[in-house]
């Protein structure tokens, strides 16, 4: 018989080991959260049947029918997947998952473990494509532990049914034979490591947000934003930004506000860019581009980690002057609005300088409201400015009367826009239920909160004042992005939630330029920050382990080597252009060369990595100086299989002769001149003359042998000194 055909009727169970691995693989399936409910539950339940039928399965599992109908379920439960309109890896994800629950419950004879390695092998594949999560290189690590300890227990076993000693697997089991599995699976992991940290990956993921959906991309990150759509997502805690603070000083959670896009055209009930043309940024984004030169330099630099936002919009504070980061193509629209238009479903990692300049009533009252001038690097040309900021859809002359009672007394433009703002906070109420407006009704939404109570959410307030202050010829523009936020302490950056998007208005000034102002009362947007409870300490601490792990370890791409290859030149040339350096002019000062925080923690940890693999070669050095010869330690498991086994008590001798009693002359013999070949090398510093002899003249002599070992009645003999 072969040894294929044989293995076929290896009808051990299997290893505990396998339900270890089947578990992790479904874990890194689990924390991206694109597994379906009913999918993990089928999943669970697979694991706790199979391991609880583990010695004595049901008649059904073992039922060719059964199982080939649960493979036909597994394959409609993936079609059904993949017309949902996903991912196609979230498909493949759930064929995967229920694929290994359906082989786990197969309790039929095999070959082998290597399909049900190979689908938890997948699932971690498609893990690593769908999450980037601090949690997954745990699990990977432990998943190449249990993965390598059940392939090994399972060729034992095979092997062992194959020589017809099926007990003798379980012989060879033993806790050294682990430790030296976990000593070089651990080994793996290091090396691993240290090619990670050399050689970072080049571009994100496939990355899908489990939460990205319509209603938060139609929520001011895409072209068109309908009133009515920021109030559908206030109770929504989902992080959408983090943000760290490099350089300057950060504004208070009350005076934070993050710009996506500004909105220039509104017909009653949707504003949008007009036209929506983009055009891309020169330069690379990965190095680093200016956007704007004038104005000053930037006085606030922060480090931005974007979640996946529909539309790709990417955002800063007021003024952005200069962005650097692993932004693919780097798009802007007429108002200035930022996009990373391939990226819409990764995470984008981006340093962005801005200019933040607080302009007082005093020094608006001499400027003056006009229009700015047209981008001329547009492809395609706007209409006129001060068409497109002063545009007011058709409304009843109602709202321009207003306007003017409002501001009456006003004297100049900042004083009118300020006058505005002043009447909506005043008169207004925070909601997140906007007003209602009869399907047939001749008003629009706008009219109705205007004249109905004033009591809806942000878009409603910040429209109004843009639609009032047009009506006295002041060019404006709504402006949508995030207000507020909640600061990490536990990880130092400020986390801006779904729940703290907004909408406000800017006025352009003509000495100034865009200025905010924000009309929305806060009575009920502004919500106050409580004491931490233990339950939110917790989930700050996860967020903190996860924003260190992608800042650090994830997000290490071609921008952070860009980065480190600039301070590198930069340092040398500091370094050349030091006193004594030849033909260098005279410096005060030679600048020390220094590592960032996004490039020391991989030094660090490769340095930490490699003193590792050297500590672990010299322990395996040192056990190798003290170890059985190869040889000997060869010809022992020869006997062992014969069912002689050397207790650890027992002198070499001693073994020798009692081996002889049980074994027939010629292999006794060369056993005892190995054995003295062993003892004259380990203790009288002697050389073995040629053991690979006496070791094939042994094996030769085993299988030659007429002589039955009494073992193989009794099972095995344990032989020791008396």
């Amino acid at each position: 018989m072969s040894r294929r055909a044989f293995r076929i009727d290896v009808e051990a169970p299997r290893p505990a080991s396998a339900w270890t691995l089947v578990a992790v693989a479904s874990a890194a399936l689990w924390i991206t959260q694109q597994l379906a409910l009913w999918a993990v539950a089928i999943q669970l339940v697979a694991m706790l049947l199979s391991l609880w039928r583990r010695t004595a399965p049901f008649a059904w599992q073992t039922n060719a029918v059964v199982l080939n109908l649960g493979m036909m379920g597994v394959s409609g439960a993936t079609i059904h997947v993949a017309l949902q309109g996903g991912p196609a890896t979230v498909g493949l994800a759930h064929f995967a998952a229920l694929a290994q629950g359906l082989q786990l419950i197969d309790a039929r004879p095999r070959r082998t473990e290597f399909l049900l390695v190979a689908l938890a092998l997948f699932q971690v594949i498609l893990a690593s494509n769908l999450t980037d999560s601090v949690f997954f290189p745990p699990l990977l690590i432990a998943f190449l532990f249990a993965a390598t300890w059940t392939l090994m227990v399972h060729t034992l076993r095979a092997d062992a049914a194959e020589a017809g000693d099926r007990r003798g697997a379980d012989l060879a089991l033993t806790p050294s034979l682990f430790r030296v599995t976990l000593l070089a699976s651990s080994a793996s992991v290091a090396i691993a490591l240290v090619l990670f940290v050399l050689l970072p990956r080049l571009h994100s993921s496939v990355l899908q947000a489990p939460n990205l959906g319509e209603g938060f991309g139609t929520s001011g990150f895409s072209d068109h934003v309908a009133l009515g759509d920021i109030g559908r997502i206030r109770k929504d805690s989902t992080v959408v930004l983090r943000v760290e603070t490099l350089e300057g000083e950060a504004p208070g959670m009350l005076d934070a506000y993050w710009r996506g896009l500004a909105f220039d055209h509104f017909d009653g009930k949707t504003w949008s860019v007009t036209p929506p043309t983009k055009t891309r940024v020169p330069g690379s984004a990965e190095i680093g581009v200016w956007l704007k030169s004038s104005g000053g330099p930037p006085n606030l630099v922060q480090r931005i980690l974007r979640e996946p936002v529909q539309g790709g919009v990417l955002f800063g504070m007021d003024t952005a002057q200069q962005l650097q980061g692993s932004v693919h193509r780097l798009e802007r629209d007429l108002n200035g609005g930022l996009y990373a238009t391939d990226q819409i479903a990764d995470r984008v990692r981006y340093t962005i300088a801005s200019r933040r300049v607080r302009w007082s009533d005093d020094q608006l009252r001499t400027d003056l409201a006009v229009a700015p001038r047209e981008n001329r690097g547009a492809t395609l040309r706007p209409p006129n400015a001060a068409e497109r900021y002063l545009q007011i859809p058709e409304l009843s002359d109602a709202v321009a009367a207003l306007a003017r009672e409002i501001t009456e007394g006003a004297a100049t433009d900042a004083e009118r826009v300020r006058a505005i703002e002043r009447y909506l906070l005043q008169n207004g109420r925070y909601s997140d239920t906007p007003p209602i407006v009869a399907p047939d009704s001749e008003r629009s939404p706008l009219e109705a909160f205007l004249f109905d109570g004033m009591e809806a959410h942000c878009e409603y307030y910040a429209s109004a004042l843009v639609i009032l202050a047009r009506s006295l010829g002041i060019p404006s523009r709504l402006v949508n992005g995030f207000a507020g936020g909640r600061e990490n302490k536990l990880g130092g950056f400020v986390e801006v939630s779904r729940a703290h998007a907004h909408a406000w208005a800017e006025v352009h000034y003509a000495r100034a330029g865009w200025v905010r102002y924000d009309a929305t009362p806060p009575d009920l947007r502004q919500r106050a920050e409580g004491p931490i409870a233990f339950d939110e300490r917790v989930r700050q601490l996860a967020s903190a382990l996860e924003h260190w792990w992608f800042q650090r370890i994830v997000g290490f791409d071609r921008a952070d080597q860009m980065s480190a290859l600039r301070r590198g030149w930069l340092a040398w040339r500091n370094f050349s252009n030091s006193p004594g350096s030849a033909g260098s002019a005279p410096r005060a000062k030679r600048k020390a060369f220094a590592f960032d925080a996004g490039w020391r923690e991989p030094v660090l940890a490769a340095v930490g990595i490699a003193a590792l693999l050297v500590l672990l070669w010299r322990i395996r050095t040192t056990r190798a100086q003290t170890a059985v010869p190869n040889y000997y330690g060869r010809a022992l498991r020869a006997l062992s299989r014969r069912g002689l086994i050397r207790e650890p008590a027992t002198g070499a001798r001693d073994f020798a002769r009692a081996s002889s009693e049980a074994l027939a002359e010629p292999a006794a013999a060369a056993f005892s001149r190995l054995t003295e070949s062993y003892l004259g090398e380990r203790f009288g510093g002697r050389a073995p003359v040629d053991p690979e002899r006496d070791l094939r003249d042994l094996r030769r002599a085993l299988r030659n042998s007429n002589k039955r070992s009494p073992a193989r009645d009794s099972g095995s003999l344990a032989l020791s000194a008396d």
